[in-house]
């Protein structure tokens, strides 16, 4: 056996003989995990399945707003009618706008003059036009001589008409408009939800009459007003809500 250098008894040396080190353990291995999954991934449940995505919320209502002087003749109709079939006592387009919407197609059977227009905001861009003076040549002089506190506001659910329903990004008479065909309503809806601008430009068209039982809601300026359209509508029989809501009568700034 080796002696020791430094004169201890053999083995008690830590110098000469070192203890063995002790043995390391096996690095532990790191058990595969599957990538995090994206913010914009919807997570797979315990059975795999991944819940669809959620669109965004789509306007729920559409607006069809018109001179007070032509309810009476709504009411009596028991519809809305399109511009192509109603007379209406205060017209607001001018020949030239009844010409382009005469001659612009909405769907392949019917022009955009034969179908009720409506508004997917009660903001719309056309209505602030004609809260600010209806100036142009697309304005009736009975238009640009409207009172504002004179019209009313007609609010119809979209899943009362949702069978029929056009939607336009712009004016439905215009070249450039897109006008959605029965698949891409839902898509447009939702562009149009997601952007302020096209909310307040775009058309909701309605083919034909739209029944007065579909209108959910009537919005006047003031309280004065409020009464004579709830005598209007007790005369016809239909229990739409009237509110009071000036807001909506307000021009807002155009986008």
């Amino acid at each position: 056996m080796d002696e020791c250098i430094h004169g201890f008894e053999p083995g008690m040396c830590a110098t000469c003989f070192p203890a063995a080190e002790p043995e390391r353990p096996a690095p532990a291995t790191r058990r595969a995990t599957s990538k995090p999954a994206s913010l914009r991934t919807p997570r797979a449940d315990a059975s795999g399945r991944v819940a669809p995505v959620k669109a965004p919320n789509l306007p729920q209502r559409i607006f069809h707003v018109t001179h007070v002087d032509n309810l009476a003749g709504i009411l009596g109709d028991g519809a809305i009618k399109p511009s192509s079939a109603a007379e209406p006592a205060v017209k607001l387009g001018s020949e030239i706008t009844d010409e382009l919407r005469r001659t612009a197609s909405a769907t392949g059977e019917a022009s955009v003059a034969d179908c009720v227009a409506f508004s997917l905001s009660p903001q719309a861009t056309w209505w602030t036009e004609v809260q600010q003076g209806a100036a142009g040549p697309t304005w009736s002089e009975q238009a640009r001589h409207a009172t504002i506190t004179d019209f009313v506001v007609l609010g119809v659910p979209i899943a009362a008409v949702e069978q029929r329903l056009v939607v336009t990004d712009g004016d439905a008479a215009a070249m450039v408009t897109t006008i959605s065909t029965p698949d891409t309503v839902r898509r447009m809806l939702a562009r149009a939800a997601g952007d302020p601008a096209v909310l307040q430009a775009a058309e909701a068209l309605i083919p034909g009459e739209v029944t007065l039982d579909t209108v959910a809601l009537v919005a006047v300026a003031n309280e004065k007003r409020r009464a004579e359209v709830r005598g209007l509508l007790a005369e016809a029989g239909l229990p739409a809500k009237v509110v009071v809501y000036p807001p909506w009568f307000v021009p807002v700034e155009l986008s």
